[in-house]
């Protein structure tokens, strides 16, 4: 005959199991709970897409208006550098070593930096050549950027010498003066014409009246 306690063992585990099932039970989600958080989800995500999208699609219109605006940028400087081209080609056809000569020189003779100096311009197929000499490095740099920046200039030449400071002008350009004419350029001759180059010293025959292309400064 069985005994309580062996019949009160099964139904304790019986219990137990009962018990298990039912916390299981309890700790696992709804399914409606579920599937609420799964759409809540679903529509967060699709809330960033389109949000990501119209992001997008700014940025595709800023992009257009850029493209645009490049192309009308690159429009106006090929039209500019057309004008340029076409002014260029007048100044090549229009300029001269004489007119590149009076021009360069009468702006050494007027700019107040090249007071101190003894420039001599020289102009042979529009390749200009400054000879004499400068009071220091700054102005000989100016005055080659001065013959650089003249248009129809093809190339310049750099002769001129930096002297000191404390040194007065070269006797090379003190004898220039003295006999009329440039001793590096040839000035004017005896019977008054000039040379082909006028230097910075020559007379005031050596430039003018010999039909030079080349002068100078004193």
């Amino acid at each position: 005959m069985p005994t309580i306690q062996s019949i009160a063992r099964p139904l304790t585990f019986a219990a137990a199991l009962i018990a298990a099932a039912t916390a299981i039970t309890a700790c696992s989600p709804d399914p409606q709970e579920q599937y609420e958080d799964a759409t809540t989800n679903l529509e967060e995500a699709r809330e960033a897409r389109n949000e990501a999208q119209e992001a997008l699609e700014a940025k595709k219109e800023e992009l257009a208006e850029l493209r645009s605006n490049l192309n009308e940028a690159e429009a106006e400087l090929q039209a500019a550098r057309q004008k340029v081209d076409e002014a260029s080609q007048k100044v090549d056809k229009t300029v001269t070593d004489e007119v590149l000569f009076r021009k360069i020189q009468r702006e050494l003779l007027d700019e107040d930096q090249f007071e101190e100096a003894a420039i001599s311009v020289g102009v042979t197929d529009r390749v200009v050549t400054l000879g004499g000499n400068v009071p220091d490095e700054e102005t000989r740099k100016a005055a080659l950027e001065s013959a650089r920046s003249q248009p129809g200039v093809k190339d310049v030449v750099d002769s001129m010498e930096v002297r000191d400071s404390e040194s007065a002008p070269s006797e090379k350009s003190s004898e220039g003066k003295a006999d009329g004419g440039d001793s590096n350029d040839g000035g004017s001759n005896a019977d008054g014409s000039g040379g082909s180059n006028g230097g910075s010293n020559g007379g005031s025959n050596g430039g003018s009246n010999g039909g030079g292309s080349d002068g100078g400064k004193s």
